[in-house]
């Protein structure tokens, strides 16, 4: 046998062993690689070992770059920050470096039933105006929410006073609550049944029959500092809230038995030169004229003011007076945005806007 057949031989004889030292290799890389910790397990352990937000945040930075979309880790994080006893600038805080939650929509609408529903000469059609706009915001809440599962998307039909026409308001009202918080597990889609259409449509022509019988004074700053904040909800470590509220109103401010809120009467020479050159804000705040604050945190809210609609006797001038009034009213509560907008000659532009409100 030669030196060449010899080596060959050898090599053959021991291929079964290389063979057996791959497989023990691989093995012990395998049974390495399914024991040794995770990132995630690493991270969920040191969580265990925090003790305050400042310990649950030094974790958190530290595993952010491999563990930002890993939905265990960010739950875990969520529920031990949730251990601790936070104040509400601390929630705040937590909620800025953390990833957003799920976004959940909080509409509010509070239609105007004063006697602006019935003035043919200022406001003609009014209560169909009205109506139409609210089918509008029902549909558009509905489309913004039908393909979503497991939110807690709001929508409430409120009134500045709940006691008026003998109670009757506040039962109409109770009936245009419409809170999905409880429909888990499902499409949002299931929700809104033809039952739920009928009786949104239902409850809303029957609100306006009964303030038909007797409008008062929508009073929005008592209804701001009575009923608002309690509607209003608040961004947790596990749900976002987006606050938004409609108010469907001709702009001028004037409660029943009350001096007005929107003062134009017996300053129409000051405030209509303001407006000519203007700096209508400047006179309303120099004449002491400002709607007074509520106490009330309006940061995480928007509003939309729509149908505002200046009467004969102060045309060319109330709208812009009004737009003043009340932009420098939710400037000065913190209102995250405002939006003001006057009763359009084509009901399309204003549910095309309304709609954008909604949606965005």
């Amino acid at each position: 046998m030669t030196e060449l057949q010899k080596r060959k031989k050898k090599t053959k004889e021991k291929k079964p062993i290389y063979i057996l030292l791959g497989f023990i290799i691989f093995f012990g890389l395998f049974i390495y690689g399914i024991t040794r910790p995770s990132e995630q397990s690493k991270a969920i352990k040191e969580l265990t070992t925090s003790f305050n937000k400042k310990d649950v945040e030094m974790v958190w930075y530290k595993y952010k770059s491999e563990l930002y979309q890993d939905d265990e880790f960010l739950l875990e994080v969520r529920k031990k920050l949730s251990t601790f006893n936070l104040s509400e600038s601390e929630i705040k805080d937590c909620i800025s470096w953390l990833p957003p939650a799920n976004t959940n929509l909080n509409l509010i609408v509070i239609p105007d039933l004063s006697r602006r529903i019935t003035d043919t000469i200022n406001n003609p059609n009014q209560i169909n105006n009205d109506i139409l706009l609210l089918k509008t915001i029902w549909e558009s809440f509905v489309s913004n929410s039908k393909l979503k599962q497991d939110t807690k998307d709001r929508l409430i039909i409120d009134v500045t006073d709940i006691d008026a026409a003998k109670g009757q308001f506040g039962k109409v009202a109770n009936n245009l609550q419409f809170d999905l918080s409880n429909h888990k597990g499902k499409s949002n889609r299931l929700f809104f049944t033809n039952e739920k259409n009928n009786t949104f449509e239902k409850n809303i022509i029957e609100m306006y029959a009964l303030a038909k019988q007797k409008p008062l004074g929508a009073d929005y700053r008592f209804y701001l500092r009575r009923y608002l904040e309690n509607n209003l909800k608040k961004s947790t470590l596990f749900d976002n809230y987006k606050n938004k509220v409609i108010i469907i109103t001709d702009g001028y401010l004037e409660a029943e038995n009350k001096p007005s809120d929107t003062k134009i009467y017996g300053f129409q020479k000051q405030l209509y030169n303001a407006v000519t050159i203007g700096n209508i804000s400047q006179v309303i705040t120099n004449n002491n004229l400002n709607i007074p604050k509520v106490n009330i945190d309006l940061s995480n809210t928007e509003f939309f003011v729509c149908e505002v609609n200046e009467r004969k006797t102060g045309k060319t001038f109330d709208f812009e007076i009004l737009k003043a009034y009340w932009e420098d009213w939710f400037k000065r509560m913190d209102a995250k945005k405002i939006e003001f907008y006057p009763r359009e000659k084509a009901n399309d532009i204003s549910i095309k806007r309304v709609s954008e409100f909604i949606a965005n």
